[in-house]
C-alpha cells in the first residue's frame, strides 16, 4: 500500500467544566459538612458535534507535492465542556478529548487507494491509536483578551496530550456569538510534529515530505446544558 503522510495533531479544539468538591465531614457528634464555596461559573456549554468541526492542515514537499501540495484531516470524534464565568469573562475553561482513530483524510483529489494507504500510516504508524487511543486538551488561562465590536478575540492557552506527550500550547479564539444557550467560536493553532516525540513522515526516496509544523482550525457550537 502506498504510504502518503506522517501527522500530528492535535488539534484541536475545546473544552471543559469544574467538578465539584466532596463536602468534608467533621468529628463531632452531630457532623455537618462544611458550607461550599459557591461555584464561580454559572454558565456551562457542551459542544455539539453535529455543528463543530476540527481540521488539521499538512503541508508537503517532494515530488508528490505536485500532486498533493497539502493534506487536509478531519477530526471525526470528538467531545467536550466550556464553563464561562458570569463574575469575570476571561475566566473561561475548556475541556476537549478526540478518539485518535477517528482522524479522517478529507482530501478531494486523493482516491480511495491512497487514502487507504494515508490512513494505514496515520494511525498505525503515526499517532499509534491503539497505544494512545485519545487526543486531550485542557485549557490553563485566557490572555491577550480584546473586544471587535460585538465580537471578541483571545488567547487560549492549556496543555496538549498526543501520542502520550504533554505540552503547553496557544490557540487562537474568535468569539462570535455568546448567550445563556449558546456559544459560537472558530479558531487555529499551530504545533509542531516534533514536539510530541513525532518525527515528520519522509517516503519514497524522498519523493513524500511531510512538514513538521501542522495547523488546526476549528467551529465550535456549543449549547447550554
Amino acid at each position: 500500500m502506498r504510504k502518503h503522510a506522517k501527522w500530528i495533531l492535535g488539534v484541536g479544539v475545546w473544552v471543559l467544566g469544574f467538578g465539584s468538591g466532596i463536602p468534608h465531614w467533621g468529628h463531632s457528634q452531630n457532623p455537618t459538612p462544611k458550607t461550599q464555596p459557591p461555584k464561580p461559573f454559572s454558565r456551562s456549554y457542551t459542544i455539539d458535534t453535529s455543528q463543530s468541526r476540527v481540521i488539521v492542515h499538512l503541508s508537503q514537499s517532494g515530488l508528490i507535492a505536485r500532486r498533493h501540495p497539502r493534506h487536509e484531516v478531519e477530526v471525526k470524534e470528538f467531545n467536550g465542556k466550556i464553563d464561562v464565568s458570569t463574575r469575570d469573562e476571561k475566566e473561561i475553561e475548556v475541556e476537549v478529548e478526540a478518539q485518535s482513530r477517528s482522524l479522517t483524510n478529507i482530501d478531494k483529489t486523493m482516491s480511495e487507494f491512497e487514502r487507504g494507504g494515508f490512513h494505514n500510516v496515520l494511525r498505525e504508524s503515526v499517532l499509534e491509536t491503539q497505544k494512545f487511543p485519545t487526543i486531550k486538551f485542557a485549557s490553563i488561562s485566557v490572555s491577550d483578551d480584546r473586544r471587535d465590536g460585538d465580537r471578541r478575540k483571545f488567547t487560549l492557552n492549556g496543555d496538549l496530550i498526543l501520542h502520550g506527550v504533554t505540552r503547553r500550547v496557544a490557540v487562537q479564539v474568535d468569539l462570535d456569538k455568546m448567550t445563556d444557550q449558546e456559544l459560537r467560536a472558530t479558531g487555529e493553532g499551530t504545533l509542531k510534529q516534533s514536539d510530541f516525540s513525532i518525527q515528520p513522515y519522509e517516503g519514497g526516496l524522498g519523493t513524500i515530505k511531510i512538514g513538521d509544523e501542522v495547523r488546526v482550525e476549528f467551529i465550535i457550537v456549543a449549547k447550554s446544558t
